[in-house]
């Protein structure tokens, strides 16, 4: 039987100043491609799947008191199943961005194309470090964000250079001002097109959601709703 896990984590919260949306991509295992990322999200959550989790349980998604993170798979293979968690050593312990475990984008039946998480509410950031599989084949990634009101924007192409080797692809992050409603992280074949081909995703990280503020509309009819009841609070003393 297949074990699906949700995630219940207990997070802080910080404050945070961004752009509109800006692509963090950083090629190659060097511990410090995520800083410059971290830096402008400012707050932040970090989350490692080597965790205490049977390989081959899938992931349904994340919770922490103030979001939920569905984590779905999606593109060529279709908008179906969740991500697995997978084991491996990938032939040394360079920095561990995905080694041990990490998520694969498999569920059970295919591969697909993307890894997509949709954020129950906007989050000022989203990013990740990702993993080539392909020992023969070429791979590359990118992310692709959807902003609150529904703009989607890509990122340039993370390509590390290592070809056919396994190896750390990089790491691939966006910040907004706007808020970050959905991530996808997608495979790309050599020519740069979508592909289902193994690739794995972990050290999973995103920033503070977004403060909500009323829409003008909602802020006028509240306005009026508050004179309309001193209206009629004022008739009855007549």
């Amino acid at each position: 039987m297949r074990i699906v896990v949700v995630l219940a984590l207990v997070v802080g919260s910080a404050s945070a100043a961004l752009a509109t949306p800006t692509f963090f991509v950083s090629p190659g295992s060097s511990a410090t491609n995520d800083l410059a990322w971290q830096a402008a999200v400012g707050g932040f959550t970090e989350l490692d799947f080597d965790l205490p989790v049977p390989p081959g349980s899938a992931l349904s998604g994340i919770v922490t008191p103030t979001l939920r993170i569905d984590a779905t798979l999606g593109g060529l293979g279709g908008e179906s199943g969740n991500p697995e968690f997978f084991a491996g050593s990938w032939g040394g312990s360079v920095y561990g961005t995905v080694y041990a475990q990490a998520l694969l984008n498999y569920d059970a039946v295919r591969y697909h194309s993307d890894f997509v998480f949709t954020f129950s509410r906007p989050v000022q950031g989203v990013g990740a470090w990702l993993y080539d599989d392909g020992g023969q084949t070429l791979e590359s990634m990118l992310l692709q964000v959807t902003e609150i009101g529904g703009a989607t924007n890509s990122s340039a192409v993370l390509e590390s250079g290592n070809g056919y080797a396994h190896a750390v692809e990089g790491f691939l992050g966006a910040t907004s001002n706007v808020g970050i409603t959905e991530a996808r992280f997608i495979v790309l074949d050599g020519q740069g097109n979508p592909i289902q081909r193994a690739f794995e995703l972990d050290h999973f990280q995103w920033g503070e959601v977004v403060p909500t503020t009323p829409a003008p509309g909602t802020l006028l009819l509240g306005g009026l709703g508050v004179l309309a009841v001193g209206y009629l609070r004022r008739r009855r003393t007549l």
